[in-house]
């Protein structure tokens, strides 16, 4: 893992950009796993700058959501409804290159089936987009004894209750469907970013590269292409 600090969380995105513009010009049909919340808010909003400067430049790009959450009463809130807002209306993508997750399907297994079916005809993924959690879990992957492989119903662990995304929802989701840990290490290439409050325990805990399912994100090290963007002040240096 190649970890590098920023002072503040613009410059880590402008880093963060320059990575994904420069994977895009390498491979123009490059399939994007986007993570929703706070620490890639700015990336996005710098790659939909990019669009109207080159808008060529993301006409066969394919974005697949890394999770879903279930249960939320509107579609306000949901991750579906934050990419299309940060990705798919600003880059212009179609809805053949966008696979989501429906989280309202009468059986979720069998969509978590459809979109595992989805991944293998149109991945592996070329570059994932990762947030870390709180409790070190990426997407909805969370600290067990045993982490799932691939597309499950996950249980939300408490500190997933309290996301930011859905702080308004009159019930909060207990369950979500998320792309499984050998589905994001299957990836060919994995952003991590790390910004935003309450996370420097974790940080550390990713830093010291001692792999345990009590920290999901650990699993990350086993991979051989990660650029981890960190903020300064999440951890003295």
């Amino acid at each position: 893992m190649n970890i590098s600090y920023f002072s503040n969380t613009k410059t880590m995105s402008q880093k963060a950009a320059a990575i994904v513009l420069e994977d895009l010009e390498k491979n123009a049909s490059l399939l994007l796993c986007a993570a929703t919340g706070s620490s890639p808010n700015i990336l996005y909003q710098l790659l939909g700058e990019a669009y109207e400067r080159q808008t060529t430049l993301f006409q066969k790009a394919r974005v697949i959501p890394l999770d879903e959450w279930i249960g939320l009463a509107t579609p306000k809130g949901t991750c579906h409804a934050y990419i299309q807002e940060k990705l798919l209306l600003p880059l212009h993508i179609s809805k053949d290159r966008y696979f989501g997750f429906n989280a309202e399907a009468d059986d979720l297994e069998k969509e978590c089936n459809r979109i595992q079916k989805t991944l293998q005809q149109e991945g592996p993924i070329d570059l994932c987009i990762l947030g870390l959690g709180k409790n070190g879990h990426l997407g909805f992957n969370e600290p067990a004894t045993e982490l799932k492989s691939h597309c499950h119903v996950a249980i939300l662990a408490p500190q997933s209750q309290e996301h930011s995304m859905i702080g308004s929802a009159a019930t909060k989701p207990t369950k979500g469907l998320t792309l499984g840990m050998q589905d994001i290490l299957d990836s060919k290439k994995i952003l991590l970013l790390v910004s935003g409050d309450g996370k420097e325990e974790v940080t550390k805990q990713l830093r010291s590269g001692d792999v345990s399912n009590d920290c999901p994100a650990t699993w990350l090290w086993n991979h051989s292409n990660v650029q981890c963007l960190v903020t300064h002040d999440k951890f003295v240096l």
